[in-house]
């Protein structure tokens, strides 16, 4: 949608739900961009603190910000730039982690003898790898591409964004359940690959610092990035500059609080992610694919709102209702489990029911 409509992601989506309408949907993107960047601070706050636990995780993360901001703050060129770079090393990296942890072809076979199919388990597994890849497709994707000529080809963007997205979260999932499996410490924690790599010496170890910390850096400078663009949504009478700030400066104190407990922190998130993003993408694709959508002047001079868009959203989400279960995305802060997904032995399929509902209920109402 970039080079058609030449907008960020999240203000394409006005074309869809209204000026007005698309409001929620740029605050909830806002928040998930702050989750995503609190994430990877996190992440880089655990590296720096296990080199030197002399330095407080508050401190180790306030100085991983620090780093992604200053590049942030340079905007699109450079983050292009660095992103490319960083595209090599790390995959570098990550490849000499693989091959080690497939070194011990016995410690990965006691694994599999050891571990039983759970449906819970694998619907958190799923929702994961869905949500991570889905956030980057959705939310995030014409802010990277809506400089490209109105020409290129959209089954060129479709297939390298595709085939980017799976090559990196294949190898980054794969390296992360072979060293798993290689220790048979599933903590998930980011120090697991630094103490792996460090029983071979203190060069792997080093390697493995060096990845995990550029691997948080990669991924944040584009989380806050586009958190300035949500911002500008938000109020487009504010600088990019302010928005950074005050998403770096929400964003640490999220790091820090869900430091306390990285791994339930990070699941509760992702799952807040599925809820409302999946039928708002569904009903985006519609609307381009299918209605043909694709006047750019309706993100600056469109409608208020577009109630049909809204309904389908809001009853799209509705049924998937009893497929939730948001104990498990809210850390037990919502006791509520469908009955659906009661059924299922807790497993959360709401996602994929959402946005078929809202984008089947969009396609016959508009």
């Amino acid at each position: 949608m970039g080079p058609t409509y030449g907008y960020p992601q999240i203000m394409i989506s006005r074309a869809a739900y209204g000026r007005v309408g698309n409001l929620p949907f740029a605050i909830a993107n806002w928040i998930s961009t702050l989750g995503w960047f609190s994430v990877n601070a996190i992440i880089g706050g655990y590296i720096i603190n296990y080199i030197d636990p002399a330095i407080p995780l508050y401190a180790a993360i306030l100085i991983t910000v620090l780093t992604q901001f200053i590049i942030a703050l340079f905007g699109y060129d450079i983050i292009h730039r660095s992103e490319y770079v960083l595209s090599i090393v790390l995959g570098i990296m990550f490849a000499v982690s693989l091959a080690l942890s497939l070194s011990k072809p016995h410690l990965l076979n006691t694994y599999a003898r050891n571990t039983s199919f759970n449906p819970f388990n694998f619907a958190i597994a799923l929702a994961t790898v869905f949500s991570y890849i889905m956030s980057w497709g959705g939310p995030y994707a014409s802010d990277y591409s809506r400089y490209l000529p109105e020409s290129t080809s959209r089954l060129k963007i479709i297939t390298y964004a595709a085939l980017g997205g799976l090559l990196a979260s294949l190898w980054s999932e794969a390296v992360g359940f072979a060293v798993s499996a290689a220790t048979g410490n599933t903590s998930g924690l980011p120090t697991v690959l630094v103490q792996f790599m460090g029983s071979y010496g203190m060069a792997y170890a080093i390697i493995a610092v060096i990845a995990l910390f550029l691997g948080a850096l990669a991924a944040n400078v584009l989380n806050i990035y586009t958190n300035s663009l949500s911002a500008l949504a938000i109020y487009n009478r504010a600088r990019r500059w302010q928005a950074l700030v005050a998403g770096a400066v929400v964003g640490t104190l999220m790091a820090v609080l869900g430091g306390l407990n990285f791994v339930g922190y990070y699941e509760g998130f992702l799952l807040f992610l599925d809820y409302w993003i999946t039928p708002w993408i569904g009903i985006l694709l519609v609307m381009f694919y299918v209605n043909r959508t694709r006047d750019w002047k309706l993100v600056e001079n469109g409608p208020k709102v577009i109630w049909k868009a809204l309904l389908a959203y809001i009853i799209g989400l509705l049924i998937s209702v009893p497929f939730m279960n948001l104990d498990a995305a809210t850390g037990g802060l919502i006791p509520f489990i469908g009955p659906v997904a009661n059924a299922l032995g807790g497993a959360d399929i709401s996602y994929f029911v959402s946005f078929i509902a809202a984008s089947l209920i969009y396609l016959i109402y508009s």
